[in-house]
């Protein structure tokens, strides 16, 4: 039974002839920095490790956040380009950090601009959730846009949800959400509506299913 249901939207694999990160519905790209498959602690930082115990049929899953953020697209499309990518610290062009290089440059967070000040603001968006920032806080974000037309004052009913995954949500999002909460600059932008932690057990082995391990115990 279907208990709970939302549209999203974003760009389908393939419909360009290279990888892209997409944007959002503020105009930035949105996604940069997640973790690579590729890198040694991927499995680590994304699916629940093998273990024993009243919590074994969780082994081999993972933990998904899931968050409706309503942008306040009407106040932020009111600021220059310039003063948006000083909440983020990236170019809205490109995705490249303030700090200097492409997009997927490591940000550097020492890096100071031609005045002598931080080319990342201390308020930056990627500043305040980078892993450097959180104690190396890392969780895999596979986020979707929505719009759901207009809310009774006019403004647009539209935003993200958010959907991040992680071994353990607190190392990872609650860890990151509670630095956000204090010091970033882009909350002013946003209105966080609903939010949920849903537990996913690992894939089903030949003959089984989904939860069997919990559901069989």
């Amino acid at each position: 039974e279907v208990r709970w249901m939302m549209s999203g939207f974003g760009r389908a694999r393939g419909a360009t002839g290279r990888p892209m990160t997409i944007r959002n519905l503020m105009g930035q790209l949105d996604g940069t920095g997640n973790p690579d498959p590729s890198d040694p602690g991927f499995d680590r930082a994304v699916f629940v490790p093998d273990a024993t115990g009243p919590h074994a049929w969780m082994n081999g899953g993972s933990y998904a956040v899931v968050r409706r953020i309503r942008m306040l697209l009407d106040a932020w499309e009111r600021l220059p380009a310039a003063r948006q990518e000083r909440v983020i610290g990236r170019r809205k062009s490109d995705g490249a950090p303030l700090s200097g290089g492409t997009e997927q440059t490591p940000v550097n967070l020492a890096a100071l601009g031609p005045d002598g000040s931080l080319a990342i603001a201390g308020d930056a968006h990627v500043r305040v959730a980078a892993p450097a920032s959180n104690g190396g806080a890392t969780m895999l974000r596979r986020s979707f846009s929505y719009h759901d037309g207009l809310r009774p004052d006019g403004a647009p009913d539209a935003g993200l949800l958010f959907v991040a995954w992680q071994a353990d949500p607190t190392a990872g999002f609650i860890q990151v959400q509670r630095k956000l909460d204090g010091a970033d600059g882009l909350t002013r932008f946003l209105r966080h509506e609903s939010s949920a932690i849903f537990a996913v057990p690992g894939g089903a082995r030949p003959g089984g299913y989904v939860g069997q391990a919990l559901l069989e115990a």
